[in-house]
């Protein structure tokens, strides 16, 4: 049980039965599951999965899967905007030229940016997320 695609497989598994707050948990839990691999190996698998680390609802950080609500309790918001604030972190969205400026909550950025990516909008260049700021380039138009 060590080749790479089954070890996928149990990390994505971990990540959406489990709340991870580091990698070292992660990598413990692995071991457990047969699998003795490096941080950097575990970071690699994480970046390939497109993991997330969001602030979550109990004020810790841990880890989602791209298309993962950090709340349980989002479908039962009925207005749109309060759903996106929720589900989401955010709080506000500025334009500059080409650019989009989105802040969110403390620790929300990433996975808002890993949501937007996997949707693959073809107006938006590319993300880059901080803390709580997130970036989108969006494709200018053609005259």
């Amino acid at each position: 049980m060590s080749t790479k695609r089954t070890r996928l497989d149990v990390l994505r598994l971990l990540i959406r039965n489990k709340s991870f707050d580091n990698q070292e948990e992660l990598l413990s839990d692995l071991k457990k599951e047969g699998f003795l691999i490096a941080q950097p190996t575990l970071s690699r698998d994480l970046r390939q999965l497109k993991v997330a680390k969001i602030y979550n609802k109990d004020g810790k950080y841990s880890y989602v899967l791209p298309g993962t609500s950090p709340f349980n309790h989002v479908n039962a918001i009925k207005h749109p905007k309060e759903r996106i604030t929720q589900s989401f972190g955010f709080i506000s969205m500025d334009f500059s030229a080409n650019i989009v400026v989105i802040k969110t909550l403390h620790g929300y950025a990433n996975s808002l940016a890993a949501e937007i990516d996997e949707h693959e909008v073809p107006e938006i260049l590319g993300s880059l997320a901080g803390d709580d700021t997130l970036l989108l380039v969006l494709r200018e138009q053609a005259d």
